[in-house]
């Protein structure tokens, strides 16, 4: 076989190798990818004409994730991931520091344990303290670091009568159920930095005083004149002279006495007024000099 031959035959074979090449590149191939181009352009045409509605849901979503984030950063509550006893009572005894003087038996009566949260229940019983006291400890609850919740309340008003100084005292006897919360697996609760110390409650008007006391005390205190009990010897223009326990006192208009005070002396009358609030109840109570009266029989 000549050069030329074989020459023709290599050539040969090469333009069928790539017009085979060609047919397949635009007959299979060049459509095949313009279909996926033509559609990846129907996607990015219909991207685009929902662009508008996806910047609306990024502006809400990105408003929301403010919110969120503001409200986070914000709170005022540390939830721990447990509650344990021992703590729940330290902060007990920081809530009566900061209320004052009140007392009560603390009792544990169970778990609510849920799937990421749940709270230990305690119950606060025989508890006893003034107004006062008692809404500064359960503003403590309400607004202090840790979440609590006061599931029941029951405060019944008290009265008594003071054995030294002779006076009604009245305190609230209160029953409270509390709870307190817990967070499992999110230990950013743990702390705030919005928490803050507590500052001063000022309570406001006590609802439970009444207008009149039941119960008051029937013995003076000592060193007070129980007007009921004394005895008006003298009576002279502002002034007066009673008899209490043996011992004279000399009385002027606006002197005090027990549960009141001297409200009028009449020397015409022989007598003196006192003006007495009685737990509630205003007397007015006029005594007057009482005189011996003899009367002589006549000899027969």
């Amino acid at each position: 076989m000549s050069f030329k031959i074989r020459n023709s035959i290599a050539l040969g074979a090469v333009w069928l190798v790539f017009t085979a090449a060609g047919a397949f590149y635009y007959s299979y191939w060049q459509p095949r990818q313009l279909k996926k181009i033509a559609k990846d352009m129907q996607d990015v045409t219909k991207q685009l004409a929902d662009l508008p509605g996806l910047t609306e849901e990024v502006q809400s979503l990105t408003v929301q994730f403010q919110d969120v984030r503001r409200r986070y950063d914000s709170r005022s509550k540390e939830i721990p991931s447990s509650d344990i006893s021992s703590q729940t009572y330290a902060y007990m005894s920081r809530g009566i520091d900061a209320a004052g003087f009140l007392q009560f038996d603390m009792k544990f009566l169970g778990t609510d344990d849920r799937s990421v949260w749940g709270y230990n229940a305690y119950k606060l019983e025989q508890g006893e303290a003034q107004f006062d006291n008692l809404y500064r400890f359960v503003y403590f609850l309400e607004n202090g670091r840790r979440l609590y919740k006061i599931a029941t309340l029951k405060l019944v008003q008290n009265e008594g009568v003071d054995p030294d100084t002779k006076e009604t005292t009245r305190w609230i006897a209160f029953e409270m159920e509390l709870h307190a919360y817990y967070v499992k697996n999110i230990p950013e609760l743990a702390t705030s930095l919005a928490a803050k110390s507590m500052t001063q409650a000022i309570s406001p008007s006590d609802p439970f005083r009444p207008l009149i006391l039941k119960t008051i005390s029937n013995e003076a205190p000592e060193g007070q004149i129980d007007v009921d009990k004394c005895e008006v010897k003298a009576i002279l223009p502002g002034k007066a002279f009673v008899l209490f326990n043996s011992e004279m006192n000399v009385l002027h208009i606006g002197d005090k006495v027990w549960r009141g005070y001297v409200s009028r002396i009449s020397p015409a009358k022989s007598s003196i007024e006192f003006t007495l609030n009685e737990g509630g109840v205003i007397r007015k109570l006029e005594k007057k000099i009482m005189f011996d009266r003899r009367i002589r029989k006549r000899e027969p």
